[in-house]
């Protein structure tokens, strides 16, 4: 049976190897980031320009590292560029407002402000105005800019969180996205909440959202 000295030096020795992995994991989710962005840079058919600009405002918030509770929030929910809730108080604490939906509307300000402010604050403003129309698309159909809902551990039927989508589901059913106040990847690579990347499965989505070109100022 080994010995506690034993024990303490194979613990050490584990300790050593995932901050090894860690580092190496979190260098690899920084040199993945440049895809999008290059994705970004030059639209294919697959993704059109109001979805690429989206994508890029997101990803540029993420780029700040933006971590919760953050003073940029604020934007988000209360300027003209977010939902333009500006009654709302300066954020300041973490969990003053769920603002995921916020944040959605800040990467999609080119939507027209009412639609912004009534529909996008929160999931079942979006299910329950949207979940019945043509905008209401098949997961597996989901494409770089949708608004995705997806559950946490409620499940609730509108869902419990919205993100954007930045790629595409792949042959496993996994995508990637950009989202306002939740926890992944934060723009320094560490893990963290606040504008975070991540990646999701088709199995967490509850809704996907795309826009319609009567939703967009002229």
């Amino acid at each position: 049976m080994p010995t506690k000295a034993e024990l303490q030096v194979e613990i050490d020795g584990l300790k050593h190897q995932v901050r090894r992995m860690d580092r190496a994991l979190n260098q690899a989710q920084l040199d993945l980031s440049a895809l999008p962005e290059r994705l970004v840079s030059w639209p294919t058919p697959h993704i059109d320009p109001r979805s690429a600009e989206a994508i890029q405002r997101g990803l540029s918030e993420w780029e700040q590292n933006i971590s919760d509770p953050d003073p940029r929030v604020s934007a988000y929910i209360r300027t003209q560029e977010g939902i333009g809730w500006g009654w709302e108080k300066p954020y300041t604490r973490n969990g003053q407002f769920a603002w995921c939906g916020a944040f959605a509307a800040w990467c999609w300000t080119s939507v027209k402000l009412d639609i912004r402010k009534k529909i996008f604050p929160s999931c079942y403003r979006l299910y329950s105005n949207w979940s019945q129309s043509s905008r209401h698309i098949e997961h597996e159909k989901m494409a770089p800019g949708d608004i995705v809902v997806v559950y946490a551990a409620k499940r609730s039927k509108q869902g419990d969180h919205i993100t954007i989508c930045v790629e595409a589901p792949d042959a496993d059913g996994v995508f990637k996205t950009v989202e306002g106040n939740a926890h992944g990847t934060l723009g320094d690579g560490s893990h963290g909440e606040g504008v975070i990347r991540r990646d999701r499965t088709l199995d967490e989505v509850a809704h996907v959202y795309r826009l319609l070109g009567g939703d967009f100022d002229e």
